[in-house]
């Protein structure tokens, strides 16, 4: 038992040294405005990201690369230190708060960095400044969608077993669960808006009831007959659904109206009046304008993309199962999600038919790492390629992606090709899941429910995906890299999507 203790505490000890250094080799606790992370990613919203030591952060053996986008810098450190290290990172901000007064005009994301003054205002920098926002939104709420996600398969899989009587304690409990949780979302994203742009969260977790309450509904006429009766595999979710997009414009407004109130209100009345006349005025306006127009204009955005799907599912899979992996490189995954739980959410699809494309994309990596590790006779590269193709095989990909195949190129178009044949066939299929936020081998969880040959199908697109970007990386070769690494970088810069060329290496 001492021993354990001892172990626990060497842990702790590393990962609290590792967190200081990455602080301070981030321009210092004064320079870092947010923490959060997703899978295996540090994000660190930065006041001025020019104070970014790049190269000294790119020697520490735990970084497997880094990149700044955005006013954000992102530090790739793999599923198991990420959280540790969150949580320490967010401990030294926490305790430098209390010593140190931090603008809490900075802290709500609204001071411009460097970056922005350098002229940066340009449209790509718009558009992946509210993909960040939407990421900012969206992970914090993704754990609640995989053990949901998760939960539905055990349900659908009790059902195929005939253990779905009414009268099943356990079947009962598991559905009140899912249940609850998807009832949960509209107000989830509410408090995460309020929360990424310095409102009240709780003042947005009641917008996103306001959104979703049957009364609203009624008055509004959006009220249709439950969802669940006409879309078989659905999540069991509100009567009505569709409610995060309105939800996070309503949030919006209501955080902008609330921080406008408490700057021009005398000190003494601003904590009750602020908060009064904020979520009435926006309260109001969600209800008589943005909800019914949203609601709207999210169902026509779903059933377009629904008919495109329906229409030209070899294609539309065949182009999104290719190019999955250059929008993840390029931070634009995590906006995907948003849609993607809009589809979920809408009471006329109630399913997510871009994951399977995604995991097809993501499958497809791993196989062009495992073309690498049996083609390679470079132990270094070997030690990597395979711990990080079988990594890939469970959804996480960052390691094989910027490990090995980016950094060499031909694998990476490679997988490109294999997941667009793994795409086009589980969109020419109609395979769909049930949640989001697991790709690969856990996904098989998602698919389950909507029936056998759902999971047949994806299984097979799977052994596809995964077979054909082995064989094109065999062909393409792995000895020489595509790109010379001087036009890699210049490339990298020119797109705006930070040095990732210059910046990834391998890890042992």
């Amino acid at each position: 038992m001492p021993q354990d203790e001892q172990r626990v505490t060497q842990v702790r000890g590393s990962m609290k040294g590792l967190a200081t250094r990455l602080v301070g080799l981030s321009g210092g606790a004064e320079n870092i405005m947010e923490c959060t992370h997703c899978t295996t990613r540090l994000r660190l919203r930065l006041r001025n990201s020019d104070l970014v030591d790049k190269e000294r952060l790119n020697e520490i053996s735990e970084v497997q690369g880094l990149f700044v986008r955005t006013g954000q810098l992102q530090i790739i450190l793999g599923p198991e230190a990420v959280v540790k290290v969150t949580r320490q990172v967010n401990g030294l901000l926490e305790a430098a708060a209390t010593s140190t007064p931090r603008r809490q005009k900075a802290r709500n994301g609204f001071e411009a960095s460097s970056s922005k003054k350098c002229g940066t205002f340009s449209l790509l920098s718009r558009l992946l400044e509210a993909v960040q926002f939407f990421s900012d939104v969206v992970v914090p709420v993704i754990p609640l969608f995989v053990g949901t996600g998760l939960l539905l398969g055990l349900l659908g899989l009790m059902g195929a077993m005939g253990w779905n009587d009414p009268g099943n304690v356990g079947f009962r409990a598991l559905s009140l669960l899912t249940g609850s949780a998807f009832q949960l979302m509209a107000v989830l994203f509410g408090y995460h808006t309020a929360k990424r742009f310095g409102g009240t969260p709780v003042l947005g977790a009641a917008m996103g009831l306001i959104m979703t309450h049957p009364d609203f509904l009624e008055l509004t006429g959006l009220v249709t007959e439950k969802a669940s009766m006409r879309v078989p595999f659905m999540a069991p979710q509100f009567e009505h659904q569709g409610a995060l997009i309105p939800t996070i414009l309503s949030t919006l407004l209501l955080t902008f109206i609330e921080k406008g109130l408490r700057r021009r209100l005398p000190s003494w009345g601003a904590f009750p009046l602020a908060s009064f006349i904020s979520f009435a005025m926006a309260g109001g306006i969600a209800v008589l304008i943005i909800g019914p127009i949203t609601f709207r204009l999210g169902g026509a955005l779903g059933g377009w993309l629904e008919q495109l799907f329906a229409s030209s599912g070899v294609l539309f899979g065949l182009l999104l199962g290719g190019i999955y992996s250059s929008i993840v490189i390029a931070g634009l995954h995590h906006g995907i999600q948003a849609v993607e739980a809009g589809l979920i959410s809408n009471p006329d699809i109630g399913v997510n038919f871009l994951l399977p494309i995604w995991s097809m994309a993501n499958v497809a990596q791993a196989g062009a790492g495992l073309a690498v590790y049996v083609g390679t006779r470079d132990t270094a590269l070997r030690k990597v390629a395979l711990p990080a193709s079988i990594t890939a095989l469970f959804g996480i990909t960052e390691p094989i992606v910027y490990g090995v195949n980016l950094k060499l190129g031909r694998p990476f178009l490679g997988a490109a090709a294999g997941g667009a044949v793994g795409g086009a066939y589980v969109a020419f299929h109609k395979v769909v899941s049930n949640s989001f936020g697991l790709t690969g081998i856990p996904m098989t969880a998602f698919v389950l429910q909507p029936g056998p040959m759902n999971l047949i199908h994806y299984l097979t697109g799977f052994l596809l995906a995964l077979i054909t970007a082995f064989c094109a990386t065999w062909l393409l070769g792995t000895k020489q890299t595509f790109m010379h690494e001087g036009l890699a970088k210049r490339l990298g810069k020119r797109s705006g999507i930070g040095d990732d060329h210059e910046n990834q290496k391998n890890t042992e």
